[in-house]
């Protein structure tokens, strides 16, 4: 007994703790993230679950092989000290450059200038501490995402995503009842990082509700709906008019999806049980869009003067934000300028004659609306590869199942796990589309929970029979 409670759940339990620590707590240091990740590959390591039929000591030499030979390992240890490098090497004082200057030629000005870091050949940072917030989700993510790989069998994954989707739902309910203690959401990135982050797991709760109901597991149906009503709660809440309006076209293609699945489960009264399955969605969205905080406005989110100037205020500030990005990068293209790179360097590589641009860079504040252009631009060249492969290396593997499973000749194929497969892949998909438009994937919580659901994706795909 001793054995099955401090091997078979332990794991799991540590990383809900991780995830959900992430979720609640803000201003986390990069010290938790190093004991949060170091703890839970330790216990993976060492008291791992044991499949059916297995004994402890094949299960740890199980998951000791997997851990050495899995890639995600290394491109993550690559991709975590790349961002720790930064932490180290800075700050970087702004001063005024007189090497320029000189007395007989007035047009040679001295200019100001951030001085040159300690390690001139490593990634930098102007102030190291804007870099934790990455460092933390990074690091967490990584070993939440190789824990599940390697330790967690087929139906504690299930568990997980369903964990994590109650800790993100209850973070919704708690910012509805009381939004003094979450005020702005700013540790998630602010409302709309917090919303891309209950949009990722109301699609893959939906997906798990879905399948359980289809294989009369109603303990986890019936949890798995009421996470993803907490998360639909909290998108309508506070998502704008993109998270609603994908957040609407999810629930209406998850009410024909209940109506199938009520039908082919064999229950009884298959319109009751689809009803059941559908209506407290509707419901959960109607008290969060009608009694969020402050109220919202139907016209504003969906008039289509205010949505007409929204975009153009948008696109106008997106297009000449990229461009911006890119001209910082050239100063240096294959380390980047450092964490909250745009704030410092900015105004460095604007033209001094192009009022447009000042006023653009004037309104519209420090933010880069990209998660790629972001990456890309403070980390350079060479960092945006190095963190872009732990992510390419879970979403590359169910690519290569993929293909594979499209070169079978054989057509009998096990689908089960579809609803999950559908759910988590729509929730991927929603969060890659948001780090196009935002930069949802620098918050520490989304970027844990999206490595998470990148993990279990490729479990969840058809295999032969």
């Amino acid at each position: 007994m001793i054995r099955i409670l401090l091997t078979k759940y332990w794991v799991l339990a540590h990383l809900l703790l991780v995830a959900g620590t992430l979720c609640f707590v803000p201003n986390l240091s990069a010290w938790f993230a190093l004991w949060a990740a170091g703890s839970l590959l330790l216990f993976a390591r060492f008291l791992p679950p044991a499949l059916k039929g297995e004994g402890f000591w094949a299960a740890r030499t199980r998951v000791d092989r997997a851990m050495g030979g899995d890639i995600l390992t290394w491109s993550g240890i690559l991709a975590v000290l790349y961002v720790g490098i930064a932490l180290f090497n800075g700050p970087r004082d702004f001063v005024l450059d007189l090497s320029s200057f000189n007395v007989l030629d007035l047009s040679a000005k001295p200019k100001w200038r951030f001085t040159d870091p300690p390690m001139a050949f490593a990634p930098s940072a102007v102030n190291p501490a804007e870099g934790v917030p990455l460092f933390v989700g990074l690091l967490c993510g990584v070993a939440c995402a190789l824990a599940v790989r390697v330790a967690l069998p087929r139906s504690q994954r299930l568990l997980a995503l369903v964990g994590v989707g109650l800790l993100t739902g209850l973070l919704a309910l708690v910012a509805m009842l009381a939004p003094g203690l979450t005020e702005g959401l700013a540790w998630l990135g602010g409302a709309e990082g917090a919303a891309t982050l209950w949009l990722l797991l109301f699609c893959v709760c939906l997906g798990v509700t879905g399948e359980a109901f289809l294989r009369h597991r109603g303990r986890l149906c019936a949890v798995a709906l009421v996470a993803a009503c907490l998360n639909s709660l909290g998108l309508f809440a506070f998502g704008g008019t993109l998270a609603i309006m994908l957040a609407g076209m999810v629930t209406v293609l998850w009410f024909v999806c209940a109506g199938f699945a009520a039908r082919v489960s064999g229950h009884k009264v298959a319109v009751l049980w689809g009803g059941a399955l559908g209506v407290p969605l509707v419901l959960a969205a109607l008290v969060g869009f009608f009694l969020a905080p402050g109220g919202r406005d139907f016209g504003a989110l969906f008039g289509h003067g205010p949505l007409s100037a929204a975009w153009e205020t948008f696109s106008t500030q997106w297009n000449f934000r990229q461009a911006l990005a890119f001209d910082v990068l050239d100063l240096n293209p294959m380390l980047g300028v450092g964490p909250n790179g745009l704030a410092y360097f900015a105004e460095q590589v604007l033209d001094p004659a192009d009022i447009s641009g000042w006023e653009l860079w004037k309104t519209g504040g420090t933010a880069l609306p990209c998660d790629f252009t972001r990456l890309l631009m403070e980390r350079g060249l060479l960092g945006a590869i190095l963190i872009l492969l732990p992510g390419i290396a879970l979403l590359g593997r169910c690519a290569v199942r993929g293909v594979a499973l499209a070169r079978l000749r054989s057509r009998r194929l096990d689908y089960r796990y579809s609803f999950v497969f559908v759910g988590s892949l729509l929730g991927v998909v929603s969060m890659l589309v948001f780090s196009v438009i935002g930069a949802p994937l620098h918050a520490p919580a989304p970027l844990c929970a999206f490595l998470i659901v990148c993990a279990c994706l490729a479990g969840w795909l058809p295999r032969p029979r």
